[in-house]
């Protein structure tokens, strides 16, 4: 009988053819064929099957087993265990597709399917016992024996790992305090703090492409060289990195909220990047790997030695330290105290904002925590403001003799104010002068300039500006309404947006900023089973370029059952019992997933021989079961024309 991986730990109390048409969907189902008298649907159970010009694909060798698993206390009551690839150097099983793990403290035993060599269990009694099994699933439910680990219990200490930072440091405990040491930048109603307690500041991401991004509001200053030549420190330790996620770490010599293109990802910055305002370093981290971006005029040098190693695998919800450290001889990132990358840039400001961006899976709602962070150097005190939120009279930056809405903003907030100053953030187009911006408040017109000294002009990159509110506009006297408010610039067209405005309110007798309005967050859902695709390629394995396929030989349907970002919402997956293959309606494959429990994901590859369709147009569906088969299925849809 093979042995049991047991982690004892004792808790401190304290590809698509072109032209034809592919679809993600659920599926009505079952048939009329697939109920019981009483029209009840009658629980799918995927079997396996094959039309006779159909070879389905078989098991394998059962997957292989963990290795090294470990465990590593986190916060006051978690455990973060890893294995595998998930640790430095370390490699994926043969076969695996996913994982899953089983613990208990006491006498019950906990269950969850994971794509990701990485998970958190918490929250966890105290003063009890743990033991974790780890087993690798293969593409077809087939268990591996689990690994066998031992640790000496470590002792529960709240956070760990931090370095010392001078500079700033924040555990977030207090969410609603946020505004004292950071500002969040994201869209109105997409970005929200959340309620949730003892995970440092939760963050929803609610509209399915969102980036949020905290701005200190005090920089960070460069040191004099330590003895291996270290000027400056960033660390963060959150949760936003996993598969599907990104997180990005900017150095930019001057208090501006974003930075770069929106919508490029990580994975996709290249080493100079155009965009970035003059002088920036921005680190990106993703499931791709770990990329150093900087701006065309950042100097570049030889880095320094250093061992690196590929980025160890992250799950969805497991937090990590992440550190830019910057050096005479470049930059250094690392994960969790192992070197992952490795740049010859230098920065040459003596003082730089630090922003940190979070993003989950597109096209989808997400939750990222940031459980701390901070940086290096000496602390310096910022003024008090009050943030005030604002809408212009439109999203768009007019050209400066375009005619205006005569829409304003209430007046309220500059009625108690010594000071204001307007924030906006603008998405540039080609064409635009980001050195030209105006901001208009009623028949007053006043430069609002880059908060940086070389911003870009690059279509589609992020530029902050800042104006001073006039003094007229200011204390208890005037009007209700400031009409028309709009923001202006040279060569502005329709693709000029607006990010995000607010106002920066210095209150007469100053005061802290009040108190962050906490949202109460979405319940998660149900596990997610794994995404489906479906491709169809020629008999070499390749994608065909034509959704006209010749009667005359066979064609290969490549599935893919993706656990990998399916997990944000809830920190497991749901599992799944097989797939079927429908041609027109008729089912013509079954192939089960759940040899040894259920299935969690993998690729499969499925040969048809084509002279045993019609000629003429069909339509053929992959549909995904769960395990209780009652639930709709998830379908890939491909038209195709047989000639």
């Amino acid at each position: 009988m093979p042995s049991r991986t047991r982690v004892l730990i004792w808790l401190g109390a304290v590809a698509l053819i072109a032209g034809a048409v592919v679809a993600l969907r659920t599926t009505d189902e079952p048939h009329s064929s697939d109920t019981h008298s009483d029209d009840r649907p009658k629980p799918v159970v995927v079997n396996r099957y094959a039309a006779d010009y159909v070879v389905l694909p078989t098991p394998d060798h059962r997957p292989g087993a963990p290795a090294k698993v470990t465990a590593t206390p986190v916060g006051w009551s978690g455990l973060r265990v890893s294995w595998a690839d998930g640790l430095p150097g370390g490699r994926a099983p043969y076969g695996a597709a996913g994982y899953e793990v089983r613990w208990r403290q006491g006498g019950e035993w906990h269950t969850r399917l994971v794509a990701a060599p990485d998970v958190l269990l918490d929250p966890l009694e105290d003063g009890h016992r743990v033991e974790v099994e780890v087993r690798t699933v293969d593409a077809f439910g087939q268990r591996s024996a689990p690994a066998v680990v031992d640790q000496e219990p470590p002792q529960a200490t709240g956070d760990r790992s931090m370095p010392p930072l001078s500079g700033l440091f924040d555990d977030f405990s207090v969410p609603a305090r946020l505004a004292e040491h950071w500002h969040l930048s994201g869209y109105r109603g997409c970005v929200d703090v959340v309620s949730e307690y003892g995970n440092g500041l939760p963050i929803d991401l609610g509209c399915g492409a969102d980036v949020a991004v905290l701005r200190a509001r005090q920089p960070m200053t460069l040191t004099a060289p330590g003895p291996t030549g270290e000027i400056g420190r960033v660390a963060v330790r959150t949760d936003s990195a996993a598969a599907g996620g990104e997180l990005t770490i900017a150095l930019v010599p001057g208090p501006t909220d974003r930075v770069g293109v929106d919508t490029r990802r990580a994975g996709q910055f290249p080493d100079r990047d155009p965009t970035l305002p003059g002088g920036t370093i921005r680190v990106g981290v993703d499931a791709s790997g770990v990329r150093v971006s900087a701006a065309p005029d950042v100097p570049g040098v030889a880095p320094g030695p250093s061992d690196v190693l590929a980025a160890p695998k992250r799950g969805p919800g497991v937090p990590h330290l992440f550190e830019v450290v910057l050096t005479t001889t470049g930059v250094r990132v690392y994960q969790d105290g192992t070197a992952v990358a490795v740049a010859g840039v230098v920065p040459t400001w003596p003082s730089a904002s630090v922003l940190l961006g979070f993003r989950g899976p597109d096209e989808r709602r997400s939750r990222v925590h940031v459980l701390a962070a901070g940086f290096s150097g000496p602390a310096t005190e910022v003024p008090a403001v009050n943030e005030v939120p604002v809408n212009p009279g439109t999203q768009r930056v007019l050209d400066l003799t375009e005619q205006s809405p005569q829409l304003g903003i209430a007046r309220t907030p500059l009625r108690t104010a010594a000071s204001a100053r307007l924030v906006a953030t603008i998405m540039v187009a080609s064409g635009m002068d980001p050195n030209g911006v105006v901001a208009q408040f009623g028949d007053l017109r006043v430069p609002a300039r880059p908060v940086v000294a070389a911003p870009s002009a690059e279509d589609g990159a992020a530029l902050t500006v800042a104006a001073d509110v006039p003094a007229a506009l200011l204390g208890a006297s005037g009007g209700d309404s400031i009409s028309p408010f709009v923001l202006r610039a040279p060569g502005a067209s329709q693709q000029v947006r607006l990010v995000e405005t607010y106002l920066e309110v210095t209150p007469i007798g100053g005061g802290r900023p009040p108190a962050l309005k906490i949202e109460p967050g979405r319940q998660p859902g149900p596990n997610m089973t794994p995404s489906i695709d479906a491709v169809l390629c020629n008999s070499a394995g390749e994608p065909l370029t034509t959704a006209v396929i010749p009667r005359r030989g066979q064609v290969l349907l490549k599935v893919s059952l993706d656990a990998s970002s399916n997990q944000w919402e809830t920190g497991a997956i749901g599992g799944v019992q097989g797939f079927q293959v429908w041609l027109d309606g008729r089912l013509i494959a079954g192939v089960p997933t759940r040899a040894d429990g259920p299935g969690l994901g993998g690729r499969h590859v499925l040969s048809i021989v084509t002279a045993g369709m019609t000629r003429g147009s069909h339509v053929m569906e992959v549909r995904e079961y769960a395990m209780n088969g009652t639930d709709r299925p998830t379908s890939a849809v491909l038209n195709f024309t047989v000639r």
